[in-house]
């Protein structure tokens, strides 16, 4: 039973063989200060039960220690749920909870890793100029790094920055795979760095990465999102649908499987799904078209075609645009569905400019730029990133 500031939990290892049995359970209350402390001492106990034979390394990162204070704790917890949500009022609570909780703990390396993602995501999501909060994130990555240079999920995110900003390859997955060597059940990290192989077009390598990552963390919205988009890369669009489904079952205002419900909708060649899901995903975006204009858009669609009905879409995508709520790169997406691919091209080359943190997927199957492949503006633009030329 827990009572005040306790903690309580209850660990159960089962076998993944045979009938499952249940090996060892263990009950664990712990002051919530402590908690950082009890993740460790559970590790080194399971790992004791199942008898593996930890390295010198790791018995070094689970010697370690470290007190926590209590509400910086809670308001971590309270970040993290609504970084998870991804939409521009979500993002700035998590930042709020996040700078609170630095007030109370100031020497936490997970509350600096927190804000860099948190403004990292504020570029991946077109709510922030990439230079602004690319610069932002680092200083808040740094200050994580001197803090915990163990810390497997700041090597992640400098991974991260080096794949969807400095477009450095090399060191993304030299990143991942020093965030995986501390910790192999990151699933993060292995969802991200299978989608730095798939834009690498190493799509052989990339599958058995996320498919890991859903085995590690099957009810994380923000991996299964990963996978579905890791399956699309490699053209499976109809089990994506089915997920993402499943997924809206549960949230159906999740701004990202909105998102990506779109757009498989789109790569399926399911166009009546397309416009259907289209107010309620710009409704999430702050942008609303009255019922009189959707039913002329579907009249439109009924009677000429997706493309010229998309057309009457468009404006108001370019709207969000303008006033910096899309990126670059989703607009150009936009256009492609209304086959005005110039314009797409224009944006492509804008999103270069700016580093658009969605810039490395072009090449990907996901983004539906394949007329562009022999244009020799798009070849210039992948020569420049070093990205390889598009597999046929």
């Amino acid at each position: 039973m827990c009572f005040g500031d306790s903690v309580c939990m209850r660990f159960s290892l089962i076998s993944t063989t045979g009938e499952e049995q249940q090996i060892w359970v263990g009950d664990y209350n712990e002051d919530k200060g402590q908690i950082l402390n009890l993740y460790n001492g559970i590790t080194r106990r399971i790992a004791e039960e199942v008898r593996i034979e930890l390295t010198p390394e790791e018995e070094r990162l689970l010697a370690k220690s470290r007190t926590v204070d209590r509400e910086a704790f809670d308001a971590y917890l309270r970040s993290q749920q609504y970084w998870g949500a991804f939409s521009e009022a979500s993002l700035n609570k998590a930042r709020d909870y996040l700078n609170s909780a630095v007030e109370k703990d100031p020497d936490w390396a997970s509350l600096y890793l927190g804000l860099a993602n948190v403004w990292m995501t504020f570029a991946q999501m077109g709510f922030e100029t990439p230079s602004t909060a690319v610069s932002i994130a680092f200083e808040n990555l740094n200050k994580a790094l001197e803090l915990d240079p163990d810390l497997s999920e700041a090597h992640h995110l400098m991974g991260w920055i080096a794949f969807v900003s400095e477009w450095d390859w090399a060191k993304a997955e030299r990143e991942f795979l020093k965030a995986l060597a501390i910790n192999p059940s990151n699933a993060i990290s292995r969802i991200w760095y299978a989608h730095l192989l798939c834009v690498l077009q190493r799509h052989d390598e990339a599958l058995p990465q996320a498919e890991l990552a859903i085995d590690l963390d099957p009810l994380n919205p923000l991996v299964q999102i990963m996978f579905t988009a890791a399956q699309l890369f490699i053209n499976e669009c109809e089990a994506d649908l089915t997920q993402i489904e499943k997924l809206l079952a549960d949230n159906p205002n999740n701004l990202m499987a909105n998102y990506f419900l779109n757009l498989v909708s789109f790569l399926c060649g399911d166009y009546d799904k397309v416009i259907e899901t289209e107010p309620h995903y710009l409704e999430l975006m702050g942008e609303q078209f009255d019922e009189e204009a959707f039913m002329e858009i579907k009249r439109i669609f009924n009677e000429q075609g997706f493309s010229s009905a998309y057309e009457k879409i468009v404006p108001l995508y370019e709207d969000l645009a303008n006033n910096n709520i899309i990126s670059s790169m989703e607009l150009a997406i936009v256009y492609t569905k209304a086959d005005q691919y110039d314009k797409v091209m224009d944006q492509i080359e804008k999103g270069y400019e700016i580093r658009d943190p969605t810039m490395p997927y072009i090449a990907t199957k996901a983004y539906n730029f394949e007329p562009l492949y022999d244009n020799p503006r798009f070849i210039e633009i992948l020569q420049k990133m070093n990205l390889p030329l598009p597999e046929d």
